[in-house]
């Protein structure tokens, strides 16, 4: 004797592939957003040749205009072969509004430069794609772009 499927397995079967399409479609849009957000934070760093106050605070602009996830995130202070940015007095330029860590990689020097001195340095930016589940758990996925090269003139 044949049997068909039942409805109720049917159904479980319609249900699990929507909530994994939809899953797919989310994270998909997340990442997009993630990823816009590091292009144009380095944009604004490449703007002012540097992660100087008026970046910081053209950033902090930006992200307040995309609805980013407005909660805080310390940096590890060194990944992916950069430094954490800090200013001058020793503190860090973390923004308390935002979440994301900017790097600092030097050139280590050129033989081709007399003096052995960086001819170029670049930065690196990581943001977070947060997901908040059920019962209280919170799913943090880091999203790293490195910039192009920022030249030293004379």
């Amino acid at each position: 004797m044949r049997q068909s499927i039942g409805a109720t397995a049917t159904f479980n079967i319609i249900i699990i592939f929507i909530v994994i399409v939809f899953g797919l479609l989310i994270g998909t849009v997340n990442y997009y957003k993630a990823f816009k957000v590091n292009s144009r934070i380095l944009d604004i760093i490449e703007k002012y040749e540097g992660y100087n106050h008026h970046a910081y605070e053209e950033i902090g602009l930006f992200l307040g205009t995309m609805g980013y996830d407005n909660s805080r995130k310390n940096c590890p202070q060194f990944e992916h072969g950069g430094q954490l940015v800090s200013s001058s007095n020793g503190n860090h330029y973390m923004d308390s509004r935002y979440r994301y860590c900017v790097y600092y990689h030097g050139s280590d020097g050129n033989k081709n430069d007399p003096k052995g001195e960086e001819t170029y340095y670049s930065y690196s930016v990581v943001t977070y794609i947060t997901a908040d589940l059920p019962f209280g758990t919170r799913i943090e996925i880091p999203v790293y772009t490195k910039g192009e090269r920022i030249y030293k003139f004379g």
